[in-house]
């Protein structure tokens, strides 16, 4: 579908900061209380950023790739995760590679249909991309905020991201999510680079349904301020 620009994030392309925040609808009073209302996603304009807040969260690659042209270069990729291994609520993580268990970063980079049919659990690692690297510095800037540098898996599934705790544990990967892979692979394409910051919200070895104790609520709730006031802290906001 094709749109012009200020449809899609209702703001102009010349509005639209060095530094985006990409984050759900429920994070975005972490950053603003107002915001403007496009077709696909909503934007706020805080000091030293554009927050992008997604409404489906599997069109975070397009989102991005619709930013060429514009003053982006930096994005920032806000919100919760999955935790597998030796991770528990509450802690932050910051993503070093990303798995792509998706299929946008197959067609970003033309593969064919057989070609991804032929997919045997070999999917590859999305990188951030090195030219435009602030991440290090980011966790060098708040090394006493014991961030957590791991690897994630971009999944489609709950209830299948279960099937493969044993294969994420051998690879190094303690962040299952749902966008990171496509953000990075998205975010390379258009020459940005990437920090992706989370905060574990569920364990993915716990059965689906089971409810969160209160004290894991209230950790969920603190990492989720502490990581926003880190964010708005490294844009000296």
């Amino acid at each position: 579908m094709l749109m012009d620009f200020k449809s899609y994030f209702a703001a102009a392309k010349d509005e639209i900061k060095k530094t985006c925040i990409i984050c759900q609808s429920f994070d975005l009073p972490l950053f603003s209380s107002v915001s403007k209302n496009g077709l696909f996603v909503k934007t706020a304009q805080i000091k030293n950023a554009t927050v992008v807040v997604l409404k489906n969260n599997f069109l975070a690659g397009d989102a991005v790739l619709r930013l060429k042209g514009s003053s982006c270069e930096n994005i920032i990729l806000f919100g919760g995760c999955g935790g597998c291994g030796n991770v528990n609520i509450g802690d932050l993580l910051t993503i070093d590679k990303a798995y792509n268990f998706e299929s946008f970063t197959d067609m970003l980079k033309n593969r064919t249909i057989s070609q991804t049919a032929a997919f045997s659990g070999s999917a590859e690692f999305s990188r951030r991309n090195g030219a435009k690297e602030f991440t290090p510095a980011f966790c060098e800037k708040f090394k006493t905020a014991k961030i957590v540098k791991t690897n994630s898996a971009c999944v489609s599934s709950l209830v299948l991201e279960q099937n493969y705790t044993q294969f994420f544990k051998r690879n190094g990967i303690c962040a299952i999510d749902m966008e990171s892979s496509i953000v990075f692979s998205a975010a390379n394409e258009i020459g940005a680079g990437v920090l992706c910051l989370f905060y574990v919200s569920d364990i993915v070895e716990t059965p689906l349904g089971v409810l969160l104790k209160s004290g894991e609520r209230q950790k969920i709730a603190a990492a989720r301020k502490k990581a926003a006031a880190l964010i708005l802290d490294a844009l000296n906001y």
